[in-house]
């Protein structure tokens, strides 16, 4: 039986002297890489949240009596019904008229609010012109709404992780490949953005699967993106890359 390709890659990641295959890869092998490896990263990430979501209602209803009175009545005039995206909308507003949710996962008419979970809900409108005197429903329909945004935040996240460690792979890839070529050891550009790519294995897992527990021993130094930067990650990727670019040049030099 043989051990799957992604599955040696990983190992490799955590063995210096391999580098010296890890560096001659495409680059775009590697980006493919490091991008499985943060989509795992976010997976499990993920069963450490469960927790959370599981008590997303008492959260959201206890934050909910925190007021001890919180009514309104809007003044809303509306020409035509808004549609979300205008084909097949997910989100219909139509203050003017009753409308039934069909396809729809959100519809607000003049009289309800409509919205789809494992089955339609329909809440009064009049309920939430009282959210103290109607907690329990306001957080449930609250909590549904945030559910039904989760996909769309984790993608969101996902691209902006994702980002942040391109530009961590660049600058520590150009920053270690000028200093290479002030010296004895030198790399090809493309080698040292392969070895920083791999190198970012222990630190992504570690840093992704922490942010559903704590992150606050990895000092956070600065956010970018609204992702957060942190002083351990990148002493610890400096040393690991450094780790790989001396077994990338320990095989370099038995082979010679």
């Amino acid at each position: 039986m043989r051990v799957p390709e992604f599955v040696k890659e990983v190992v490799w990641s955590l063995y210096p002297p391999r580098y010296r295959q890890l560096a001659d890869k495409p680059f775009s092998r590697s980006l493919a890489y490091m991008s499985k490896i943060l989509l795992i990263a976010f997976l499990i990430s993920g069963v450490f949240f469960l927790p959370r979501l599981l008590v997303m209602q008492d959260s959201v209803e206890a934050g909910l009596e925190k007021f001890s009175s919180f009514s309104f009545v809007p003044m809303i005039n509306q020409s035509d019904a808004v549609r979300i995206p205008q084909g097949n909308p997910w989100v219909l507003v139509d203050l003017n008229n009753n409308v039934s949710l069909s396809k729809e996962f959100l519809v607000i008419d003049s009289s309800s609010v409509q919205y789809r979970w494992l089955n339609v809900k329909k809440i009064p409108r009049e309920q939430f012109n009282d959210l103290a005197g109607n907690r329990a429903v306001v957080s449930t329909f609250i909590s549904a709404i945030l559910l039904l945004m989760l996909p769309g935040i984790a993608l969101m996240l996902y691209i902006r992780t994702w980002i942040k460690y391109f530009i961590l792979i660049l600058v520590f890839g150009t920053f270690f490949f000028i200093i290479s070529e002030l010296s004895r050891f030198r790399l090809k550009w493309k080698q040292m953005l392969n070895i920083a790519a791999h190198a970012l294995t222990p630190l992504i897992l570690l840093e992704v699967i922490s942010a559903g527990i704590t992150t606050a021993y990895l000092i956070p130094v600065l956010k970018f993106l609204g992702v957060n930067i942190y002083l351990v990650s990148l002493l610890s990727f400096c040393v690991l890359m450094i780790m790989g670019i001396v077994g990338y040049n320990i095989v370099e030099h038995r082979k010679k």
